[in-house]
């Protein structure tokens, strides 16, 4: 070890406060860097696994595939796997030969080759996967709900194949799959016999389909689905895809998008990803600006203080690069002791966070594919994801030793033993404006002096409380941000939802609300209006007039509306919402049917308005009345309330319209047929499972129709751990940023403070009487803040704005939180004082003529 890694060494342990302080910052900013990489690679990597346990062990999955392109598929050698399905409508419905109830015995049954069987079936099954079309595979559950809990590998299973169908007689005709619906029927285009080969334990990536059945091999289908699996499924996956589709002229195409971007395959990703990967960016130049501006400012005075004694290593010989490398060297000892330790909190804090969180989220059964797991989210932590780490943090520290290393160098003998170099200033910089003499006196001068004498010292300090304010500020933006485009955050009041027809709803209403549990029972259903439609779709659009761009307020003059949603609420909770907005309620009951529409995207205390007066009096309709909804006159603008549930129904960053129920369904008599009218009801409960089972018995067993029923609980339940999940993110990462920034301040002022003891005892020596030099100190906290403020502010108004601008297609309005900026100016003067408080305390009791003695600090 050289004579300059001794002396750095030891000034380093001469200072360990300070050292501490750095090396804890350093830990505080690699463990939040270890937090955000490690979090993000686990969640991705936990999601890969969830899309196999979701869409099976498939790369991609493609329609209406010729035998040409099959055969081709079949050939290429970038392809591991091809399997095929039958995809024609008229057989995917299977109806067993039995005296259940009809919701139990229908089903959907799928026909596959082997290549598809053994990349769609991940789950346990007992038997053998079926491998023509005599044979079969059925789902263990689908057995148990008909009574056939005993049957066993080779029983024969007779059933009735064919396809399921709605026909209202007011929309085309539709075939359907998926959960029984009251009012659907089954038309037969066979009988069948087939061997029972396996039974699945609950196969996800084809829980749509009860049974599976087996296909010959010389069997091609008319209409052909075809799944495949890459041989090397890497970051080049969605380009090897893209080039197959070009080559073989695919034109109906989907890729488990999930798992590919769990090898990291982002090309041609959605938006939503590359928001996703944005906002982490943001995170990591976040945690890494705070850093380096704690590691600068502590290597800062560290090169303050050592002036002296590399003048003197100068005037023995020392050459600039073995001066600058004595500032890397203490990056170097620092980073070796800080880095390893953050990485340890890092892996220990996401450990935790994702233990904790990741049972929230599987208890809430959050992610498709990990139902029925336990435990926590495993942290996935390779050698990679290490080799990150380490580099970000030490870039970190790299960008902070830079300047001070250069500096360093630059360090000629004679100006570092005269200290001349620390304070470079001319006197006319030094005049002060008569106006703060005569407001704060004499002190006052001294204080507007000292912070023009201290030069780099008194910029360190201000531009530390700036970038600490701007951080806090952005930071706090961006989560707000984050919160208000989080389309998870819903406040639902029922947790079930029950349907029957219209004329059976008062009975319906009765029954329930005698069950045992039930705390209120209202009505909650909702029509949806669109004015917008996907490329294929044959859906009638309401009238467009509506969502003319002169009714939007300038805020939201790009918003684009794609629909209105109609809830429709019983007659009490309308007049209260009239009530509530000062508005007359004899309108709203005559002979047009009427609506007030809530004027608040956000649903936040502060009022978000969307629309201007003029949209009163716009009316939505259908061109073709007749089998449509009937047309709603909007008649008043409201106000959101939060203490009013009914506003509720709709989730928030929609747009709503709330009409009487009486009103609605006498106009929908007009325009819809009686018997296909049916009401939804909301039923508040705290007991959820038990009062959804009673209720399911008593629309089968008294003679309901149309009828319907779902616990949403559940649901809700998801929704508020994806809201728990970005809070504790939010919250967690601006708390930590906050400590950082704290730290930081704290570390300079003291640092600094202690630099000038040879200044404030030259001050006493002169006279300056106590309440005097705390007099002076005070206005020197005063005037840092106020400086800090004046740059930090106006700063972090334009990065907020500019963050704003990425979120524009979901926050609308740029609406920065003017309370937090009052309570970030107190807290700036709070702690400049606290800490000015407890380092001048550290001095108070100094000699004056020791300190004038002393050569260095």
């Amino acid at each position: 070890m050289n004579i300059i890694s001794t002396l750095t060494l030891r000034h380093l342990l001469g200072n360990k406060k300070r050292s501490i302080v750095t090396i804890l910052g350093i830990a505080a900013s690699t463990a939040l860097i270890s937090a955000i990489v490690l979090g993000v690679f686990s969640f991705f990597k936990f999601f890969g696994l969830l899309a196999i346990q979701t869409e099976g062990n498939v790369h991609a999955r493609f329609s209406e595939i010729t035998h040409e392109q099959y055969v081709s598929l079949k050939e290429d050698k970038r392809i591991a796997s091809v399997g095929i399905c039958d995809a024609e409508e008229k057989i995917t419905g299977v109806r067993l030969l039995n005296d259940k109830e009809d919701r139990f015995r229908i089903g959907n049954i799928d026909h596959v080759d082997n290549g598809y069987l053994s990349m769609g079936v991940v789950a346990d099954y007992d038997g053998v996967l079926p491998k023509n079309s005599s044979e079969i595979a059925v789902e263990e559950q689908f057995l148990i709900d008909n009574g056939l809990d005993d049957l066993k590998i080779g029983d024969s299973l007779t059933f009735d194949q064919g396809y399921r169908y709605i026909d209202n007689g007011l929309e085309d005709f539709a075939y359907l799959a998926g959960n029984y619906r009251s009012d659907e029927q089954f038309k037969a285009e066979s009988t069948e016999t087939c061997t029972v080969t396996a039974i699945l334990h609950g196969n996800r990536p084809t829980g749509n389909w009860d049974i599976l059945r087996g296909m010959d091999d010389d069997y091609f289908p008319e209409k052909a689905q075809v799944l495949i699996l890459l041989k090397k499924c890497d970051h080049t996956a969605i380009k090897q895809l893209n080039s197959i589709t070009a080559e073989y002229g695919i034109d109906k195409c989907e890729y488990n998008t999930e798992y590919l971007i769990s090898c990291f395959a982002f090309e041609d990703s959605s938006g939503s990803y590359k928001a996703f990967f944005a906002m982490m960016a943001v995170a990591l130049a976040i945690v890494i600006a705070t850093s380096i501006i704690l590691i600068f400012n502590s290597i800062g005075m560290s090169l303050t203080e050592r002036m002296r004694y590399l003048g003197m290593l100068a005037s023995v010989g020392a050459t600039s690069k073995q001066k600058r490398f004595s500032i890397y060297y203490e990056g170097i000892v620092l980073g070796g002791i800080g880095i390893p330790l953050g990485l340890l909190l890092g892996y220990i804090g996401t450990k935790m966070t994702l233990a904790v969180l990741g049972k929230k989220i599987l208890e809430a059964d959050l992610l498709a594919g990990a139902e029925g797991m336990s435990g926590g989210i495993p942290v996935v932590c390779n050698h990679y994801v290490i080799a990150a780490i380490v580099f970000f943090a030490a870039l970190t520290i790299f960008v902070s030793s830079f300047i001070p290393a250069i500096k360093a160098s630059k360090v000629m003998p004679i100006e570092a033993l005269r200290q001349n170099n620390v304070v470079k200033v001319k006197a006319r910089s030094l005049r002060v404006n008569p106006l703060i003499g005569k407001i704060f006196g004499y002190e006052g001068e001294l204080a507007y002096k000292n912070l023009k004498r201290n030069g780099v010292k008194g910029k360190v300090i201000t531009a530390t409380l700036a970038v600490s304010v701007i951080l806090f500020l952005t930071t706090n933006f961006f989560c707000n941000s984050l919160a208000r485009a989080n389309k998870f955050e819903i406040d639902i009041p029922y947790q079930i939802v029950a349907s029957c027809s219209l004329s059976e709803s008062d009975r319906l209403r009765s029954d329930i609300s005698k069950i045992e549990g039930v705390d209120n029972v209202y009505s909650a259903s909702m029509i949806q209006f669109w004015f917008n439609k996907a490329p294929d779709s044959t859906t009638e659009l309401a009238n467009t007039d509506i969502a003319d761009p002169k009714f939007l307020l300038p805020g939201f003059a790009d918003i684009s509306l794609a629909g209105m949603a109609v809830c429709i609420v019983d007659d009490k909770d309308f007049d209260r919402i009239l009530e509530d907005n000062g508005l007359d309620k004899s309108a709203y009951y005559g002979d047009t049917l009427r609506g007030v529409l809530l004027n608040d995207f956000f649903h936040e205390r502060k009022s978000s308005e969307v629309f201007n007066d003029g949209i009163i009096g716009q009316v939505l309709h259908y061109d073709n009345a007749m089998g449509n909804p009937p047309a709603i006159e909007i008649s008043g603008l409201v106000k959101y309330d939060e203490n009013n549930r009914i506003l509720n129904l709709a989730p928030k960053n929609g747009i709503e319209v709330f009409v009487p129920a009486s009103m609605y369904y006498d106009k929908a008599k007009e325009v819809l047929p009686e018997d296909k009218l049916t009401v939804d009801l909301g039923v508040e409960t705290s007991k959820h499972k038990e009062v959804h089972d009673k209720i399911y018995s008593i629309l089968e067993n008294y003679g309901y129709h149309n009828y319907y029923c779902a616990d949403i609980a559940d649901s809700l339940q998801i929704f508020d751990t994806v809201t728990l999940i970005l809070k504790t993110a939010m919250y967690g990462f601006t708390i930590l940023l906050t400590l950082i920034a704290i730290a930081n301040i704290v570390n300079t002022i003291s640092t600094g403070m202690l630099l000038r003891r040879k200044e404030f005892a030259m001050y006493k020596s002169v006279g300056l009487e106590n309440s005097g030099f705390k007099k002076m100190i005070r206005l020197e906290t005063l005037l840092y803040g106020i400086r800090a403020l004046i740059l930090g502010i106006p700063i972090s108004l334009l990065l907020s704005y500019l963050m704003y601008s990425t979120f524009n297609s979901n926050l609308f309005i740029f609406n920065p939180d003017p309370v937090m900026y009052g309570a970030v100016t107190a807290s700036v003067f709070g702690i400049l004082g606290i800490s000015m408080a407890l380092s001048v305390n550290k001095i108070k009791n100094d000699n004056i003529i020791e300190v004038l003695k002393e050569d260095a600090v």
